[in-house]
């Protein structure tokens, strides 16, 4: 099955919340960003050991190397694009991964863009979350490749409190 939603991995979240050895940093700005294709398929309920970076159905291009951009690179001009974690609320407890800024990298020719993960590089490369860009093929040519993020939220997280 092709990209058909975002979401965020199930199992890279536990790991996170329990703990695991070589769990994700979340809000390393050495993560990176890489882009796919519409033969990707998504599947945010993978074991951990199957929720890796891998070259399949990876696009690369102009300005966009394999195995993606850093986090830290992501942001157009000086600025940082560091991700954060937040917690808030008693009941229900919302969880938001956020950036402090938009993804911007100028000077991008690519094709055939479907979605795009986010992965952790500081230990294994586990993905984080997948986020697909729609049902149309995007593309630059000598262009900005950007996602613009809703009031700088990437990911939200409800979690009813059962005290």
């Amino acid at each position: 099955m092709a990209w058909a939603n975002s979401g965020l991995y199930a199992s890279t979240l536990a790991a996170s919340l329990v703990g695991t050895a070589n769990a994700p940093n979340w809000t390393s700005t050495s993560n990176k960003f890489y882009l796919t294709n519409n033969s990707d398929v998504t599947n945010y309920a993978a074991v951990l050991a199957s929720s890796i970076y891998a070259a399949t159905n990876e696009v690369t291009g102009t300005g966009w190397a394999a195995g993606g951009i850093a986090v830290s690179a992501l942001a157009a001009g000086s600025t940082s694009m560091a991700p954060t974690a937040t917690v808030s609320g008693t009941s229900p407890v919302l969880m938001v991964w956020g950036m402090t800024n938009n993804l911007s990298v100028a000077s991008t020719t690519l094709s055939a863009i479907y979605g795009g993960y986010f992965y952790n590089t500081v230990t294994t490369n586990y993905k984080i979350i997948g986020i697909y860009f729609g049902g149309t093929a995007y593309a630059t040519v000598a262009g900005t490749f950007a996602v613009t993020w809703s009031s700088g939220q990437v990911a939200t997280v409800n979690c009813a409190s059962t005290a």
